[in-house]
């Protein structure tokens, strides 16, 4: 097979595999950008009905708190409580119909005396409230959330109940059922959640059990049978899109959030296929795309191999050789197209390559063989790069050397000139003739003179060093002696 056939399949399975290679990452670019972006989508939803709900409640709480600072009706059940035989039920009767009137969502009020007995009630209140007052009322001031009455879809309600007071005196308490069609809408709107979205809110039920409230109504549910209320029982916020499937088996991404004030958990939920169907479809147009490309490279890479099939081929042949350390190899220039001028930056690089090689030889070689210290070191404190030299006068090899900071290096009463002398090369201020002293392996150690210069581009320094440990005890032998012979000829002069 020539090389004109060989590049034209090599060109069609290049176009593929890049196709092929560039639709998988583009479709998990994709899957992941819409994974993300919807899993943040359901995590702003759950929590901004998170907020809802609890608005809804605090409303609720609300319209009981002014329910119980009406005046009269304190002041009414003062009266009972201070005078049993005094009858206000009336009284009372006629302000808890005012009340109803006035609020609308309030579907009865019932009020019970100090003792717990019903006194006066208005509307119907149905099994959403007590005929008897709760037993574990909040503190005055406060309203609890006593019952959710949702097993009529035509007419949920909720009973919240308050301790009244008059001057700090407890004079009784009351059981209000609101109208909760509200929290029903909330589970049934499916704005931004698609066909299959929904939200569910689970709520603990009579017994200890657990029901759910979402689009289909009210039903009980248990951990062990619908994995989406045993991800509710962890109460963990946060969103999940791996491993999550609703009561039918299907695999779902969710959102969740938990109201630790209420005992609820509430949920915003999508199928999973579903959510990815747009990558799904946009596979499709890409796999049309790669057939289409196909086709294209096919008809490309046989005009390219009739064309450049041979000048490819030696400028290859030449980048072999060259690759294999003849760097003197130079491709021959064809024609004056594009494959030429490619030929002729080749020769021009190969060129340049081979200059800097051979500079960079003559540079190890002198490097290596230098008498003097030679290193490259960086502001940060460490060196790069350590000669022979090093090893020699020293006794630390290079691992150990570059491995530490220099400073680990040096004599503890040098330290600080030393860093001064960093500051100001690390400013752009060559050094020259510096001294210090420097650890050798055997714990000794060894006086060196530096001459450095610093590179601001690359933080770098370029340092030689001199070992004047000999020279600098010669002097101060030859120093003292001349002090002693000083000395001797000044008691001679001296006399005896």
């Amino acid at each position: 097979m020539d090389i004109r056939t060989k590049l034209v399949f090599a060109l069609v399975a290049v176009a593929l595999v890049s196709m092929g290679a560039l639709g998988t990452v583009l479709s998990i670019t994709a899957d992941e950008a819409l994974r993300d972006g919807r899993l943040e989508q359901l995590d702003g939803l759950a929590e901004s009905r998170k907020d809802a709900v609890q608005q809804m409640v605090t409303g609720w709480r609300d319209r009981v708190r002014l329910i119980a600072s009406r005046t009269q009706l304190r002041e009414s059940l003062q009266t009972r409580a201070h005078s049993p035989q005094a009858d206000v039920s009336g009284r009372i009767q006629h302000i808890l119909e005012d009340v109803r009137q006035a609020v609308d969502v309030v579907e009865s009020v019932v009020v019970y005396g100090t003792d717990g007995r019903v006194i006066a009630a208005t509307g119907e209140p149905g099994s959403a409230s007590p005929a008897e007052a709760p037993r574990a009322l909040p503190p005055v001031g406060e309203v609890a959330l006593v019952a959710l009455d949702l097993a009529d879809p035509g007419r949920p309600r909720v009973a919240l109940a308050s301790r009244l007071s008059l001057t700090g005196e407890p004079v009784g308490s009351m059981s209000v059922v609101l109208d909760a069609h509200s929290l029903v809408e909330l589970t049934t709107d499916r704005t931004s959640l698609g066909v299959s979205g929904e939200t569910v809110l689970v709520l603990p039920g009579p017994d200890g059990t657990l029901q759910a409230l979402g689009s289909a109504g009210l039903a009980p549910v248990t951990p062990g049978s619908d994995p989406l209320v045993r991800l509710a029982a962890e109460g963990i916020d946060g969103t999940r899109s791996e491993g999550v499937t609703d009561a039918s088996g299907a695999p779902v991404w969710v959102a969740t959030r938990s109201i630790p004030e209420l005992g609820w958990t509430l949920l915003v939920k999508v199928d999973e296929a579903e959510a990815r169907a747009p990558v799904m479809a946009f596979r499709d147009r890409l796999q049309n795309l790669a057939l289409s490309l196909a086709a294209f490279a096919i008809l490309i890479g046989t005009v390219l191999g009739l064309r450049f099939a041979r000048p490819i081929h030696d400028l290859a042949e030449v980048a072999r050789r060259v690759g294999e350390g003849e760097l003197h190899a130079r491709a021959e220039i064809q024609a004056e197209d594009e494959v030429g001028q490619l030929t002729r930056t080749f020769n021009e690089m190969t060129a340049e390559l081979e200059r800097r090689v051979t500079q960079l030889r003559e540079f190890e070689r002198f490097f290596a063989v230098s008498l003097d210290m030679m290193c490259i070191a960086g502001t940060d404190g460490y060196f790069k790069r350590v000669n022979p030299a090093f090893t020699r006068i020293l006794g630390w090899n290079e691992e150990e050397l570059v491995a530490k900071p220099f400073f680990d290096f040096i004599h503890p009463d040098d330290v600080a000139t030393t860093e001064r002398e960093l500051t100001k090369l690390g400013r752009g201020i060559p050094t020259i003739s510096f001294e210090n002293r420097y650890r050798v392996a055997d714990g000794s150690y060894r006086i060196l003179a530096w001459t450095s210069y610093p590179d601001p581009e690359t933080s770098l320094l370029y340092a030689i060093a001199r070992d004047v440990t000999d020279e600098r005890r010669g002097r101060e032998e030859r120093d003292e002696l001349s002090r002693r012979l000083a000395r001797a000829e000044a008691k001679l002069r001296a006399g005896p």
